[in-house]
């Protein structure tokens, strides 16, 4: 028996699953981990460069564009003459670098004629510049924004990113250009960029494919220097035919590196991410030393989980299986099982949980159709006997009294033989919410046959009769209200026993006088009410009625079966 049980135990495989895991991942480990490292993570190395590549180029480019915007605007900003008044052109090109100094470090303009009419800031201990041999303030003034670099001929040694826009009269011919300049270096606008997504030994270069120059880089000495020359570095070469992408490959000096190439929007410059491929994964050796220690590692510690997932996880679920089956004896009441997890085996908890509350609102619904009406909702004959026995109990304790209202309806059974039973139960219904509105919260309404109903009333005050009679008075009035259905307009009325208990009395006699009482209404005419004492019979019942209809009490309209 314990060996069955051991052999069908889930510790038992659990253990099994772990040694047969060990040692396939050993063999894996040393014939599959150290080439996979080696190769997929150099590929995986470089698209990483190649993202890095492609953040600073979608980067340089929206910080470009932004310069290029802000430049476009002020051209379209400066007013007509202007330019004819250096002094005041160089004032106000101060207060337009003053709201976005970051954006350009130098503002100018120069006329048609190539020269530099003002500037801000000044241009220090340099002669003024003439620009009508420079290929790209001819395209503006041609009518092209041009952005291009390097300007080193104006920062000595710096990489200068410039910006040329035309200048437009109200009729739209160039008038002249307004230009702009701002360091490239890493201590520029691109510093921040390089020093959030490159790595520890990670280079960048901006490329200017036309020029075959490197405009900047985050290692200065390679800023505003020539490329190799063609054959140097296959990849780069690539790189300048268009190429975009990511890979390994060896630079001009022979490193091994993983690259990424991405091209500047709104340029013609593409940006070179590079990492040495050595520094992307660790060596070989140290590899295959980690890879023989955490297998070790590894093997104590899959044992030492599988015991901790068995007490862990199906401790729980034992727990939960010893207490179902103590409910299943009959040892302990039904109850919700803990919940201790939202695993699995909380999954299956729950969903006991949820069964067992299915079970018990069956239970509830079969306990409600025991003591209430299926049609009307109202207590039935059972229900109306516990509150009767209570009723009368609190009278003996609270020195009250009660009264028991028995209600017949007059003229319903002419409705339900020629409309059908359906209307008929539409008219129970209604006439249940009528008298519904008549109850008081403390008081009981109940079906106890097809047109009976009985109101059990509570906590009345002496004299008892007074309060029976208004809601005698008030049950006739609501029942002899038209009554709406789809066949027409049909009344009804209500025939009512009454019988009053001060405490002495119990809750058959004082059904049993109840019921005399309404017979005796019908007798006396219908559509009223009769009083009764508690067990007396209908021969010594007490009439309540105006006298001249000799104990009956109808109210207006009400039918007569």
């Amino acid at each position: 028996m314990k060996t069955e049980r051991l052999t069908n135990s889930l510790l038992t495989r659990l253990v099994l699953f772990g040694i047969v895991l060990i040692a396939c991942s050993a063999v894996a480990r040393y014939y599959f981990l150290v080439n996979f490292l080696e190769t997929e993570q150099s590929a995986v190395a470089a698209e990483r460069q190649g993202v890095v590549a492609g953040y600073l180029a979608e980067s340089i480019g929206y910080r470009i564009g932004e310069r290029r915007l802000f430049l476009e605007r002020l051209a379209a900003q400066m007013p007509p003459g202007l330019a004819r008044d250096p002094a005041a052109l160089r004032e106000w090109l101060g207060e337009r670098h003053a709201i976005q100094p970051l954006l350009l470090q130098r503002l100018f303009v120069a006329d048609t004629s190539g020269t530099v009419v003002a500037g801000y800031p000044d241009l220090l201990n340099q002669r003024t510049p003439s620009l009508a041999a420079d290929s790209d303030y001819q395209r503006a003034l041609a009518g092209s924004a041009v952005t291009d670099a390097p300007l080193s001929a104006w920062e000595a040694g710096a990489p200068l990113l410039g910006m040329l826009v035309p200048i437009r009269d109200a009729a739209g011919k160039v008038t002249g250009v307004l230009g702009g300049t701002n360091t490239l270096t890493p201590t520029g606008f691109l510093e921040q960029l390089q020093q959030k997504h490159l790595e520890p030994k990670g280079v960048f270069l901006l490329v200017s494919p036309a020029r075959r120059l490197i405009i900047t880089s985050n290692d200065p000495s390679m800023a505003v220097t020539p490329l190799p020359a063609a054959g140097a570095d296959p990849m780069l070469d690539r790189a300048l035919t268009g190429f975009r992408g990511n890979g390994v490959g060896h630079n001009a000096k022979g490193i091994e590196q993983v690259r990424g190439f991405a091209s500047v929007p709104g340029t013609d410059w593409f940006v070179v991410a590079c990492l040495p491929l050595a520094s992307s994964i660790p060596g070989a050796d140290r590899m295959r030393h980690l890879v023989a220690r955490g297998g070790t590692v590894q093997a104590g510690v899959i044992v030492l989980l599988i015991m901790l997932t068995y007490f862990m996880f199906f401790r729980p679920l034992r727990r939960a299986a010893e207490l179902a089956d103590k409910m299943t004896r009959g040892e302990i009441p039904l109850s919700p099982l803990p919940v201790t997890s939202r695993d699995e085996v909380g999954h299956l908890t729950m969903a006991f949980n949820g069964l067992l509350a299915r079970l018990k609102l069956h239970q509830s619904e079969l306990q409600h159709q025991a003591h209430h009406d299926v049609l009307t909702g109202l207590p039935n004959r059972m229900m109306l006997a516990e509150r009767m026995r209570q009723a009368i109990g609190d009278v003996c304790c609270e020195q009250s009294g009660i009264a028991l209202l028995f209600l017949d309806l007059d003229g319903f059974k002419p409705i339900n033989d020629s409309l059908g039973h359906k209307a008929g139960d539409l008219v129970l219904q209604e006439i249940t919410r009528r008298l519904r509105q008549v109850a008081r919260h403390s008081d009981t309404l109940a079906r106890v046959g097809g047109d009976e109903f009985v109101l059990l009333a509570t906590d009345l005050e002496a004299p008892l009769q007074n309060g029976a009679r208004a809601l005698a008075e008030k049950c006739i009035k609501a029942v002899s209200e038209p009554l709406l259905l789809a066949q027409g307009e049909y009344r009804l009325g209500v025939s009512i026993g009454i019988a009053i208990c001060d405490g002495r009395c119990d809750a058959d006699s004082l059904l049993q006088a109840a019921d005399q009482a309404m017979y005796c209404a019908k007798a006396s005419g219908r559509g009223c009410y009769v009083i009764a004492p508690a067990g007396i019979g209908c021969s010594h019942v007490v009439i309540n009625a105006p006298a001249e209809t000799e104990g009956t009490n109808r109210p207006a309209g009400s039918a007569h079966s």
